[in-house]
């Protein structure tokens, strides 16, 4: 698998699996998912777990609001398994952000992501700038009771196309932390690549969760991406004399 690919492949399950709900998903090439649930509401703690199909790959994943104050809540989003492995065996990455992401002019305020045992470090200032929205009625396929490992739900099926692909969506108000029930996206084209089709599905939830980000977050550097692939900042590239 070529260092482009993996890249590529990332930026797809950082999109759909990380950032749950973005409108204009600039690190991505997904259609962007609904939200539904309302953030003020949801009890500190909540946590949901998935399990995700990739391709040939299959991963775990875990989502938690970990904290709420007057400003902001937290949300943190681990995972484990899969293409993980080549970037220190987990990613965790946590967005702070407006307590309704869908009427702030800059819902997201912050978001840090922990690779592997490193330090945490800030994310790069690209994938700070999202959009939230509610459902759009014209993208609603229909109410639908759909059965996954965590149970049976009554959801809302939403559809959404791109020029890089399909991507459907089963929501529900009674699952938080985010709402998300199964997320099934068709094989895409992005950056020149040729993406496999991804399943995520619930598979359990809970609550008591906390956060597992502790530090405070470096500076964002990329060679810490993807087990090391990514380049070198421009001055600091070693070279024979």
């Amino acid at each position: 698998m070529s260092n482009m690919l993996k890249k590529t492949l990332l930026a797809l399950v950082v999109g759909c699996v990380f950032l749950p709900n973005p409108v204009s998903a600039q690190m991505s090439p997904q259609p962007p998912m609904p939200m539904v649930v309302d953030l003020k509401k949801v009890p500190v703690g909540s946590w949901a777990s998935y399990s995700v199909t990739m391709g040939e790959m299959t991963m775990r994943s875990k989502t938690a609001l970990v904290a709420r104050d007057a400003s902001s809540v937290s949300m943190e989003t681990s995972m484990e398994g899969g293409m993980m492995a080549m970037m220190g065996g987990k990613m965790t990455m946590k967005v702070v952000m407006d307590p309704d992401p869908t009427k702030a002019v800059k819902p997201v305020k912050q978001m840090v992501m922990q690779i592997g045992e490193q330090d945490p470090m800030l994310a790069p200032d690209t994938t700070q700038a999202q959009s939230y929205s509610k459902p759009d009625p014209k993208a609603l396929v229909g109410k639908e009771t759909i059965k996954v490992a965590a149970g049976s739900f009554k959801t809302a099926h939403y559809r959404s196309k791109t020029e890089q692909g399909t991507m459907d969506v089963w929501v529900s108000e009674t699952v938080p932390p985010t709402g998300l029930v199964k997320l099934r996206t068709s094989a895409m084209q992005a950056g020149g690549q040729s993406l496999p089709a991804m399943v995520m599905e619930l598979k359990s939830t809970g609550a008591g969760a906390k956060s597992t980000i502790t530090k405070p977050p470096k500076p964002f550097d990329p060679r810490k991406m993807m087990g090391g692939m990514a380049p070198a900042p421009a001055g600091k590239r070693k070279g024979k004399k």
